[in-house]
């Protein structure tokens, strides 16, 4: 309670209320400020429950939940991270908070199924153990897990795409849909036509189709829409975002919308209307499904399958993946196969087609094209952004549809703030400014983008503001609502003050993430180097006629930038690329990532590692700290400088392995450097090493590979190392012939086998 000079003592409440009154009076009553003080004065509040063993166990049924409808998998962390979340809301006391979230950890952990490598029976010993008895080679923290829901998701998916009882499109409407589209100055090309047909005439109850950017898959959906729905079959039109499900609907001219909204449905008995139309024989096109998420789309393709209905799944597994647990179409792909789209529409330049495919795949090759073609601009940071935006105005200018791409908000509300700056210095203010979610401010004559799917606001039959839109305001009003234009449409919207203040951003440049589906005239991206592959790829795919990357390959000079590898050693813009492409974060399902942990080819390359990391340990423990302490010096006194060489560890271990035969270490390093002259040479410990005679380091034990030394006899009774280090090198060996005898006899020729060329024996292979 409250106690003022002139009044009784009030409740809380009602000196709330009280102030809430006067700073209305005040301030003059606009609705945003009324929101601000109800949300100050009255803030709505979590009711506190008891945690409990019944709350225990359904908050941890809860975390795994949550958590496999965000990825496929998950670490302890982001357990640990909703369990937190979860605690601060229940009357479990302050100093017991960190047992209750252990122990909630604990619960959720066990209700997750374990992504781990299978034991192999072989422990370390104890140096190479941590304090808590986990083993130096694994990553802390690192373990992954998933879901029951997740994995039984997937594995649905992939059991229906094999099904194989669906009524084929009679023949006769597939040609006629063809020759209509040709009629109508839309032929397809011979993969379009082929992808049309495969999905039409197959009895496959669902299929899938892999389209690169810019590949005309829209094309030739329109015409699959065409031949399916001759006969009087219905077909309903899904994406993952409204914007996609707007476009397709534009081109097959279906009824269309999101994926969400039927799973909704679904879940909650409340279809929308059109879905009626899913029954028997009728299909269900479900555009960028690579973008969907796992459980979502098993909810909608099973309804669909239960239905009768046939279920085509369009996508690129290289773009943009889910924002929640994906991969299963590299699964699909894998087990039943996939339609794919090899020849792209988009672009004029066919040296630009051939190069975003060869990107697609990871292929540094396509890298020439970029250089060679003037694609490439490289600078640091504020250079680029400054060049990106003026080739950007001179695009705009020239009357081109350009757009500009930056990997974080903050570079894209930069170049936004910029190019609003130009337009209004040409064109001058005209209207009200208003501030938009982003910060910036806009007024009439501006492009902008909407954030935030609305169905309220509707601008026809069939279509509402959507995330990603673009729009040119025509008008300003005083209350703060906009009056806006649809760039490609046309039509007409009222866009309402508060959702302007939350939702509405300028429309100039945008994240790499939204631009999915633009395609434009010319792009202009700007680049940190730290993007990935699917980011890059997705960057370079938005223009028709040109795509520009505005590289940052040196930083700004800051003394804390100097000294880091980068600094000291650039890399080239070349180097750069090629690490990008290499930089694959391509989801992989949790079936892949489970499958993959019992594989033998990624097992025997840990296992060596492991292997041949302990015969260092091993031999370093044998000869003792003042042998190798001795060692070390001594090396360096022989060679300046050998122990700051990149090479080192290696030479270092090689000098060990020598020490642990009785053979003198120094003695044979220093016959390696009176070989010959080493002056000059990039990396003096890997020239040494290779000079080094290796006869005396795989003595007569042959190592569990060709090129791995063996065990030395003075370690094979090692307390400590010598049974361990027997059981590595048996491990190797058995890994290495599971991995001889799946080459032998898996029904692929190798990738090293030129295509062409006929099958090696199986003594090659193997």
């Amino acid at each position: 309670e409250t106690r003022d000079a002139k009044h009784e003592p009030r409740s809380l409440a009602d000196q709330r209320a009280r102030w809430h009154r006067q700073a209305v009076d005040v301030l003059g009553g606009e609705h945003a400020l009324r929101r601000m003080l109800e949300h100050a004065t009255s803030p709505a509040r979590t009711p506190v429950v008891h945690a409990d063993a019944a709350w225990v166990d359904q908050n941890a049924d809860r975390i795994v939940t949550t958590l496999a409808s965000r990825a496929a998998t998950w670490q302890p962390c982001h357990v640990r991270a909703e369990a937190q979340r979860m605690i601060r809301y229940t009357d479990v006391p302050v100093d017991r908070v960190p047992a209750a979230v252990d122990h909630l950890v604990r619960v959720s952990l066990d209700r997750c199924v374990p992504l781990s490598r299978p034991e192999t029976g072989v422990r370390e010993p104890l140096p190479l153990r941590r304090a808590d008895g986990s083993s130096v080679y694994t990553v802390a923290g690192s373990d992954l897990y998933t879901s029951a829901q997740v994995i039984a998701a997937e594995r649905h998916l992939v059991e229906l795409a094999g099904r194989r009882d669906a009524i084929p499109v009679p023949a006769d409407h597939v040609t006629a849909a063809l020759a209509a589209s040709a009629d109508e100055g839309l032929p397809l090309n011979v993969g379009q036509a082929a992808l049309v047909r495969e999905m039409s005439l197959t009895d496959a109850r669902v299929q899938l189709a892999l389209a690169p950017a810019g590949a005309g898959k829209t094309t030739a959906m329109q015409v699959l829409t065409a031949a399916w729905a001759a006969d009087g079959r219905a077909v309903i039109g899904l994406a993952p975002s409204a914007a996609a499900a707007a476009q397709l609907r534009n081109q097959t001219r279906a009824t269309t919308d999101t994926l969400a909204k039927l799973a909704w449905g679904i879940t909650h008995q409340s279809l929308p209307d059109w879905a009626t139309d899913i029954r028997p024989n009728s299909l269900v096109i479900i555009d960028e499904a690579g973008m969907a998420d796992t459980l979502t789309l098993n909810t909608v393709v099973s309804w669909a399958i239960d239905r009768g209905a046939n279920v085509r799944l369009i996508g690129d597994d290289q773009q943009l993946a889910a924002v929640g647990a994906g991969g299963v179409l590299r699964d699909v792909l894998t087990t039943q196969g996939a339609s794919v789209l090899t020849e792209l529409m988009r672009f004029t330049d066919d040296g630009e087609a051939g190069a975003s495919l060869a990107l697609r795949d990871g292929d540094p090759s396509a890298l020439g094209f970029y250089l060679d073609a003037g694609r490439v601009h490289v600078g640091d940071l504020a250079t680029m952004t400054d060049q990106a935006f003026d080739a950007w105005q001179h695009d705009v200018t020239a009357g081109r549809r350009s757009i500009m791409l930056a990997p974080t908000r903050e570079l894209v509300s930069e170049l936004n703030q910029r190019a609003r700056t130009q337009r209004l210095a040409h064109a001058g203010s005209t209207g009200d400014e208003m501030t938009l979610a982003d910060g910036n401010r806009a007024s009439a004559g501006d492009t902008i983008i909407t954030r935030t799917n609305d169905r309220r606001l509707r601008i026809s039959r069939t279509d509402w503001v959507k995330n990603g839109d673009r729009w040119i305001i025509r008008q300003t009003s005083s209350r703060g609502d906009l009056h806006v234009q649809h760039s490609a449409t046309g039509r007409l919207v009222t866009l309402p003050h508060d959702y302007v203040a939350t939702s509405v951003e300028l429309g100039y440049a945008t994240t790499v993430h939204s631009a999915q589906g633009v395609s434009v005239d010319t792009m202009h991206g700007v680049s940190t180097g730290d993007e990935t592959r699917q980011q890059f790829y997705t960057m370079m795919t938005r223009g028709r006629h040109a795509n520009h990357v505005w590289l940052k390959v040196v930083d700004d000079g800051d003394d804390a930038t100097l000294i880091r590898p980068e600094g000291v050693s650039p890399l080239t813009p070349t180097d750069v690329l090629a690490k990008i492409l290499g930089r694959d974060e391509a989801q992989a399902s949790a079936t892949t990532l489970l499958r993959e942990q019992s594989d033998p080819r990624l097992l025997l390359g840990d296992a060596t590692q492991r292997y041949f990391d302990g015969l260092q340990v091993a031999a370093e423990h044998h000869l003792g700290t003042e042998f190798v302490a001795a060692l070390d010096n001594n090396a360096e006194q022989l060679l300046p400088g050998v122990s700051d060489a990149p090479a080192w560890p290696t030479l270092r271990t090689h000098l060990l392995l020598l020490g642990a035969q009785g053979i003198d270490p120094l003695d044979k390093l220093h016959d390696a450097i009176n070989v010959r002259d080493i002056a000059g040479a990039y990396d003096i410990a890997a020239v040494v090493s290779w000079r080094l005679d290796d006869s005396g380091l795989r003595n007569s034990t042959r190592g569990p590979l060709p090129w791995i030394p063996g065990i030395p006899e003075a370690l094979t009774s090692e307390p400590l190392f010598g049974a361990w280090l027997a059981q590595r090198a048996e491990l190797v060996s058995d890994l290495a012939t599971e991995v001889r005898h799946q080459a032998v006899t898996a029904s692929t020729d190798p990738a090293w086998v030129p295509a062409g060329v006929r099958r090696p024996s199986a003594d090659v292979i193997a």
